[in-house]
């Protein structure tokens, strides 16, 4: 449980702060240390009135708003669907500023509405790899919209998932006007719009241009992460390990390339090791150098990452990178595709269309530091302090 701490500024400094997101959830799900969660408990660290508002995954709004648990001293609002597309449920709430986790998709425009009707103040939190049209490039587009979909069908062979994720890629290309369309119409309702990373900030800015909408509302906000925790510790000793965190399940991902640049690797270099950590792993290992973890704590997480030399990406596309964020602030090299670096150029990551031959190269420079590589400030109070400057509050 989170327990906010009020500090001493003045009551009429504070600011009413709603975060939400279409999250459905059970109550023992919520979460502070990630996302708006964690800007969340940012923001009330920091003195301001801050809730989150989500909806209840099996129970009623009106059951958990009385529980008998401890849910009724978190800081969160438990809010059905209907509610939040009325414009009266948002006046009730009085808020100075509300941060939008809606991804600029315009099914959402009723919410949108209704949360203008009770503020001016809202800043929504854009789909950062900055590809929603085929405008950022259509083979590139074409590609994001692929893997998009075989994610959405990993539990279907791959004899129907691969024809099906083709189809659906092309069709979204052929859908561009229709959904640009839509989009024009979204971007124009919204007051604020924060992208994660400076490159897909730059993609966001075009499309607002091309669609019409005011590209100043754009602006570069990036993801928040617990530097109290990902930082470098003189007193962990840099070790020849590469690290790898994610969801291996998932197809974008790519646990097959990662896999195979592992064992390439490993073969050529005998005094390294390999740690990866997440779910959807194999039962076994394919190397007795490569070691498998299920998902770890975010102090035990840091740790590892600490004591690692390389942080090592797989993944097809990435919006903006946590874990390899983290790895950056605990001093690791990050080794990424070239594909998940289009959007993820808030870290300085060894670049290469070959992951091996960029491993290799990571592997061979020396090391004179543990501490971060040049990058963003991405802790909670300096990321909740850019919202607040983007809303001028």
């Amino acid at each position: 449980m989170y327990s906010p701490r009020r500090t001493s500024a003045g009551q009429s400094s504070w600011v009413r702060i709603l975060l939400y997101t279409d999250l459905t959830i059970l109550p023992d799900e919520l979460f502070w240390h990630r996302d708006l969660g964690l800007l969340n408990k940012t923001f009330r660290d920091l003195g301001h009135d801050a809730s989150l508002v989500v909806h209840p995954a099996s129970e009623s709004p009106s059951k958990i708003k009385n529980p008998k648990t401890k849910i009724s001293k978190e800081p969160v609002i438990w809010a059905s669907p209907s509610e939040v597309r009325s414009p009266a449920w948002w006046k009730s709430h009085t808020p100075d500023l509300i941060i939008l986790g809606l991804w600029t998709r315009p099914k959402y425009d009723p919410i949108r509405r209704a949360a203008l009707s009770a503020t001016p103040r809202i800043i929504e939190r854009a789909d950062s790899d900055g590809m929603r049209t085929a405008s950022c490039g259509v083979l590139t587009y074409a590609r994001r919209r692929y893997h998009y979909f075989r994610d959405r069908t990993g539990l279907w062979p791959d004899g129907f998932s691969i024809p099906v994720s083709a189809l659906y890629s092309a069709a979204s290309i052929l859908a561009t006007p229709w959904i640009e369309a839509r989009l024009a119409k979204t971007l124009r309702l919204i007051p604020s719009l924060a992208v994660e990373t400076p490159s897909a900030t730059q993609f966001w800015k075009k499309l607002a241009v091309r669609l019409g909408a005011d590209s100043a509302r754009v602006q570069c906000i990036p993801h928040p992460i617990q530097t109290d925790i990902f930082r470098p510790d003189p007193a962990v000793p840099k070790t020849n390990q590469v690290i790898s965190v994610g969801r291996w399940e998932s197809h974008q991902k790519n646990l097959p390339l990662l896999l195979k640049t592992l064992v390439a690797f490993l073969r050529s270099s005998p005094a390294w090791t390999a740690l990866v950590v997440g779910s959807g792993l194999p039962v076994s290992s394919p190397h007795p150098r490569i070691r498998f973890s299920p998902a770890l704590p975010a102090h035990e997480l840091a740790r590892h990452m600490q004591s690692s030399k390389i942080f090592l990406s797989s993944s097809r596309f990435e919006s903006f990178g946590l874990s390899a964020a983290e790895a950056t602030r605990c001093g690791c090299r990050v080794v990424a595709p070239r594909l998940c670096a289009l959007a993820t150029t808030a870290y300085r990551p060894a670049l290469g269309r070959d992951l091996l031959s960029a491993l290799c190269r990571a592997r061979d420079e020396s090391w004179h530091s543990t501490a971060p590589l040049t990058s963003p400030d991405w802790s909670p109070s300096a990321v909740a302090r850019q919202f607040l400057g983007a809303a001028g509050a």
